[in-house]
């Protein structure tokens, strides 16, 4: 047969570049989007394991958006061009693969609700360079709203149900391949309608990803990562591989959506396996760093102990892109942490109210389980975040009140925050959609930033959940300020203004530090007047808060 292309779709709309354009970020924060896309990957490597000389092509347009915006003078005008020319920028790479040979099946893969709107512009734009190509769409989106998309786009020949590699196999291997995603439970087409999501029940069935030929395609800058240095240093770009050693999550939080393609079953990659991985990525390409990226790496605490042990033990780091759960947490796991010179840590609270923990997020984790795990870590020198979210429809004031009550004194060291975002899939999704009556868009697919939070909490957080429960906890009440480490605050605060120089309440505390370590803060106390001088909303916020 000819060739397969697989296709990593950018993790935005237009809409949303729109928007970047006109608001203040750090060019740090696109490198987020170079998340390795191992759906694709893996599908490529499962369905290759029989059939070797099959010809598979990987298209990442993630990688292509950072190349291009790297290779920009300005990111802003970077961004600027990308979205002036975004259906040439989305397709240009896969339709010039169509008319250079024989394309049969491209499968598009979208990882996040708002990449909808940008798979389905390649879908009718590809459809009109391979008329004759089968066109089929998986992942956490297409999953959950296929039979709308299916309705809706006609480009789309094909939804993949869950997990995509035992499905792609199944389809490689008909002999007519129409009939078969006609009448496949894994498939959802226009005249049928599959039922059954795939799972590979033995991840260990899966070879080991094609990274080599991913890397020989896009660079070693693939394994170059930005490292936000902690306590002052300046970033830098070091060297990383990824290894996924679980497939699914026990949980049942409300605001999470991976049972919908994993499942609520752990699926565990061998310890062997695991080390063969590792030592792929050290022997091969010298990483400093293994990228642990599994969704919930502790549900077996002992094997991630023996997993960090062994990585430490060829003398790398170990880094954890997901946050961990508070919940398997022991003081063998931090003894192991502390031996390995591990030097953060993050971890999923998502509230300090336990009404909202308990009724409304559904989470597995107590305030209480949260406070004997972050006092096993005082005097151990790591850094511990915390991730919160907020915005729920029924988190009140009184609940906000109770969570910044507990969060002014929990013994973290900084918290990122998060919007709501209902994810397809979610529970939380389903319960909005219907109870507001919300009508789905296609081309507005997860764009709800907040927009469901209770109007009386947005109101008594000065509109703005997020941002101010932020100024809160991570400036007014710092952490490191509470407890007298103002060298370590200062730190925090340079690293902030290097990438937002403008940021006035990091200025206020960092000249508060540099006056606590014997310091001259006047400069930051200056730039802090005139931002709030010429600023409404730092006007308001100076004002709420009651600096100086």
């Amino acid at each position: 047969m000819g060739k397969i292309v697989l296709v990593s779709i950018l993790p935005t709309s237009r809409k949303r570049l729109l928007e970047l354009q006109s608001q203040e970020i750090a060019l740090t924060e696109l490198f987020n989007w170079s998340t390795w896309p191992l759906g694709i990957l893996s599908i490529e490597s499962y369905i290759k394991k029989s059939r070797p000389q099959l010809s598979v092509e990987i298209v990442d347009l993630n990688r292509t958006f950072l190349k291009d915006i790297n290779a920009s003078a300005d990111y802003k005008e970077g961004l600027k061009e990308i979205t002036d020319n975004y259906t040439q920028f989305l397709t240009k790479e896969i339709i010039d693969i169509c008319q250079r040979e024989q394309v049969d099946i491209i499968g598009l893969s979208a990882l996040f609700d708002i990449s909808l709107s940008s798979l389905l512009l390649v879908a009718e734009e590809v459809r009109k360079a391979a008329p004759n190509t089968l066109i089929i769409a998986g992942g956490y989106p297409c999953t959950n709203f296929a039979a709308d998309i299916i309705a809706r786009n006609p480009a789309v020949d094909a939804i993949c149900l869950g997990e995509g590699e035992v499905p792609f196999a199944e389809l490689i291997a008909a002999d007519d391949k129409k009939e078969y995603l006609n009448t496949s439970s894994y498939f959802v087409t226009k005249a049928h309608k599959g039922d059954t999501k795939g799972f590979i029940p033995d991840i260990n069935d899966i070879p080991r990803l094609n990274y080599d030929g991913y890397i020989a395609k896009y660079g070693d800058e693939v394994i170059k990562e930005y490292v936000n240095v902690l306590n002052g240093g300046k970033g830098a770009f070091g060297t990383e591989g990824i290894v996924m050693t679980t497939r699914g999550c026990p949980f049942s939080c409300v605001f999470c959506a991976a049972h919908s393609i994993h499942g609520r079953s752990m699926r565990y990659l061998s310890i062997e396996r695991v080390k063969e991985e590792i030592d792929y990525w050290i022997d091969n390409y010298n990483v400093a760093t293994i990228n642990i990226i599994d969704d919930h790496f502790l549900a077996d605490v002992g094997r991630a102990i023996e997993i960090i042990d062994y990585i430490c033990g060829r003398g790398r780091n170990v880094f954890f892109a997901n946050t961990l759960s508070f919940v398997p947490v022991t003081k063998e796991f931090v003894d192991c942490l502390v031996r390995n010179g591990i030097k953060d840590i993050h971890f999923a609270l998502e509230s300090g109210s336990t009404r909202v923990l308990r009724d409304i997020m559904h989470k597995p984790v107590t305030l209480r389980r949260a406070d004997e795990v972050l006092s096993m870590f005082k005097g151990t020198g790591i850094f511990v975040k915390i991730a919160l979210l907020v915005g729920f429809p029924d988190e009140t004031v009184d609940d906000i009140k109770e969570a910044l009550q507990y969060l002014r004194k929990a013994e973290y060291h900084w918290a990122t925050i998060s919007n709501l975002i209902p994810i397809s899939g979610s529970v939380v999704y389903k319960q909005i959609i219907e109870v507001s009556g919300t009508e789905y868009k296609m081309d507005n697919a997860n764009v709800f930033a907040a927009g469901y939070a209770n109007p009386e909490t947005v109101a008594y957080m000065l509109g703005d959940i997020k941002y101010t429960m932020n100024l809160d906890i991570n400036f007014v009440h710092n952490s490191y300020m509470r407890i007298g480490e103002y060298g370590l605050a200062a730190g925090r605060f340079e690293s902030i203004l290097r990438s937002y120089p403008n940021h006035a309440f990091a200025h206020y505390y960092l000249a508060k530090c540099r006056e606590k370590l014997g310091e001259d803060g006047t400069e930051h106390y200056q730039q802090f007047c005139q931002l709030v001088s010429t600023s409404e909303l730092w006007t308001k916020y100076a004002t709420h808060f009651g600096l100086e």
